[in-house]
This record gives C-alpha cells, structure tokens and sequence, in this order.
C-alpha cells in the first residue's frame, strides 16, 4: 500500500522546490509530468484490490489537506516584499524570510501557476472527491469541504453525489461531455450546471426545513465562507499572492473539468437505467491509478460510489481510455480536435460492443 504514498511523497517535493527557486519549480512541473506520462506507459496496469485498509490509507488522505495549505502559505510569500513588516513582526523570523524577497519573471509566475494548480486540482479536488462520499459528520467529509474550499468549489461535491451519480451518461447530466463536444465549450456548460444543480438542491433541502437558501445552514455558502477565509490569509501576500492563487484555482477547475470531460466522453444511457461499468470511461494505469487514489477506476466508482477506493474492481471489461489520465488532460486540452478524432475510434467499438438496442437509438 506504500505506492499510495506517492502523492504526499511528490507535493513535498513541490514544496521543497518553492523554497529553493522559480527554476526548480518549472523542472519539477516539466519532470513531474513526463514521469506521469512515462510511467503510465512503461508501467503497465494496476489491478489489485484491498480490504478493511481504512486506518492504514485514510490518513494519507488527510495528509494531502495540510500539505496544500503549507502550498498556499508558499503563495503568500511570494508578495513578501508588500507585507515584509507586517509579517516579520507577527512571525519573528526575519532570517528565513528574507530569503523570499526575490525578483520574479512573468515566466515564473506562469511556472507557480501551472504547478500550484495542477496539484490543487489533480491532488486536492481528487481526495476532496474522494472523501465528499464518506459520511456526512465524518473526519472525511469535513476534510473534503476544506479541500473542496481550497478551489472555491463547494458545487462539485453536492452536485456530484446528488446528481452527477444519478444522471451519468444522460443529458440531465452537465458533467457527462456528449459526442462531438468541444472541451472548452464543455467546461463553460458543466461549470455553470453544476453551479446551478448545486444550488437548486440546496434550496430545496434547506426549503423543507423551513429555512431560506442565503442560509449560514447552506452548505454552498459553508464552504465559500471556508474559501473566504482562506482568501483572506492569502491576501497579506498581497496583489501578487491573490493574482497567483485565483489563476491557480481556475487553472485547477479547468483540470477538473477536462478530467469530467474524458470519463464519460460520448457514453450515452438511458434516464432510469441501472448504471453499468460500460458508461464510464475506465483506465487502470499504474502511476495515474496511484496518484489519483484509483479514481482512475471510474467504471467501479458509479456502480456504487460510496466505495473507498482501495476496493474499487479494476473491471478489465469496460470501455478503456487509450492512455493515462495526464496524458488525456494534455492531449484534450492541447489537440482537442485530434482527440476527438482518435476517440471516434474508441465509440465505435462502444456502439457494436457495449451499447443496447435503446442507447444506439439516443445516439442516432
């Protein structure tokens, strides 16, 4: 179970690299994501499966939590230099952090960006996913809405159990991509049915409890009120600490979105069907199986998703994707055409093999 050590392991690395210099942090960037890439195709597949490995792998999903939030610290310091004595006179330590009083490139800014929200959103919203499944009064659970507050996102995990889970593969699902479907369009149309979903479900939960949406009960605004404070701790960074995290955390969304974009692309089914391994898009690709904790396995996860995903079945007969989940993040969001195009191949193997009579009359 050590190889789930992996991403605690790598975003130490990244933090290492924060301190030492801009450089090291584009050389991890562009190192982290050939190993990914490499890995998933040297490496083979992962199929082995675990029992009762709650105390064992539960806290290193919690670890990721505190690592992120020494991440955003790291973000803070990058606008020493405007809030130099405020901060000296708080923290007293005025001989580690005159090392952070550097002068930084655009480029390097770009760098921090790229590498803050790839891990926010690749490590972040993929544990805060994980663990939004766990029961709701849970130490899982608070740890989701935390990470989930670290993109400013409280919409993906109520929209995602209440309605991703229940209408996958349809059309009354924003966060199932459809044949044909730009990837930019796509986010723009998930973003906003999730926003929108989420809302609505919130509303009418608090409704039947008599209260009012704009409700401290609300847990859209729980999590936004997490986010805020966040936020504000940021902001004694000042403008370039605040710049840096908000093109983080849309950074981060846009990785989210496109990961929702390659799991369901093109897959269609029936409203009040029972949900099949064949209307995910599954993958078993050892590095990106255990740095996303087995989201990778997506096929198992809708067939019942209160799964940890140390039990999640490999199910080697679904639909897979060609390559690893870096790999398709890049390709969809670099050559969507050519994406689309290679996948075309993909559905029509879906068609003849997996689709019944009624979704082929969906498609057509």
């Amino acid at each position: 179970m050590l190889k789930y050590c992996l991403t605690p392991i790598i975003l130490l690395g990244l933090l290492v690299c924060d301190w030492l210099d801009p450089s090291a942090v584009w050389i991890f960037f562009l190192g982290f994501s050939a190993f990914v890439i490499i890995g998933d195709t040297l490496f083979g597949n992962d199929r082995v499966q675990y029992q009762n490995a709650e105390n064992k792998l539960n806290p290193i999903l919690y670890l990721i939590l505190p690592l992120l939030l020494i991440k955003l610290f790291n973000i803070t310091l990058l606008g020493m230099s405007d809030t130099q004595a405020i901060i000296f006179k708080i923290l007293s330590a005025d001989s580690f952090f005159s090392g952070w009083q550097r002068s930084y490139s655009n480029l390097d800014y770009f760098g921090i960006v790229l590498s803050s929200g790839l891990f926010m959103g690749g490590f972040g919203t993929v544990v805060g996913h994980e663990l939004v499944h766990r029961k709701k009064n849970s130490v899982g659970f608070k740890v989701s809405n935390w990470l989930l507050a670290l993109t400013w996102d409280p919409a993906f995990g109520i929209e995602h159990v209440h309605g991703h889970h229940k209408y996958v593969a349809t059309y009354n699902d924003p966060e199932s991509a459809r044949r044909g479907e730009g990837v930019y369009s796509f986010i723009f149309r998930s973003t906003i049915g999730t926003l929108k979903n989420a809302w609505k479900w919130e509303s009418e939960r608090l409704a039947q409890k008599g209260l009012t949406a704009v409700s401290f009960q609300n847990k859209m605004i729980q999590v936004y009120f997490r986010s805020a404070i966040l936020t504000a701790l940021i902001s004694l960074g000042g403008s370039t600490s605040l710049i840096v995290y908000f093109a983080s955390v849309i950074w981060a969304k846009i990785l989210l979105e496109t990961v929702n974009y390659l799991e369901h692309y093109g897959l269609v089914r029936l409203s009040g069907t029972p949900i099949e391994p064949k209307h995910s898009w599954n993958s078993n690709h050892k590095v990106s199986s255990y740095l996303l904790f087995n989201l990778t396995r997506h096929s198992a996860h809708h067939e019942k998703g209160t799964l940890p995903f140390w039990e999640l079945n490999p199910n080697v007969n679904a639909p897979m994707l060609p390559y690893g989940y870096l790999s398709m993040v890049y390709f969809i969001l670099l050559l969507p055409w050519q994406y689309r195009k290679i996948m075309e191949n993909k559905l029509a193997h879906w068609d003849a093999n997996y689709a019944s009579p009624e979704e082929l009359n969906l498609i057509g």
